[in-house]
């Protein structure tokens, strides 16, 4: 039977996008980078290597990364409180998209803040009751 593995995404900025995913939303770099001479150097991040975030830094010569059209966004489930959680984000310089709110048909809080490349991270408070 298939699992979800991971999300691979392209970043402008490796050790930003380290940075950002690993000392400001708390995951843990699993692996890199690596440099792939070439091609591109790699960086895996996330709670553990059941499911994670493949960071990819393209070397061939190219503008600057967009937003595709067809990628909407990135969610991570966050340790505690939602409105803590974002009040340390902020002060760390982490732009906050969507402040923490319910939304009508849930029943966790839920919040979006921009990663350094631009991606929208949605993040929500862990279930309760499932």
């Amino acid at each position: 039977m298939a699992r979800y593995l991971h999300t691979s995404i392209f970043v402008n900025d490796m050790a930003a996008s380290i940075e950002f995913y690993t000392n400001k939303l708390g995951l843990k770099l699993l692996g890199g980078p690596n440099h792939y001479p070439g091609n591109a150097d790699m960086a895996f991040v996330g709670s553990d290597w059941n499911a994670y975030i493949e960071l990819v830094y393209d070397l061939e010569e190219h503008p600057p990364y967009a937003i595709g059209n067809r990628y909407e966004h990135l969610a991570l489930e966050i340790d505690g409180d939602m409105k803590s959680t974002i009040e340390r984000l902020r002060g760390l310089g982490v732009k906050i998209l969507t402040e923490p709110k319910k939304p009508p048909s849930g029943n966790r809080w839920i919040a979006f803040v921009e990663d350094p490349n631009g991606i929208p991270v949605e993040l929500l408070e862990p279930r309760t009751g499932d």
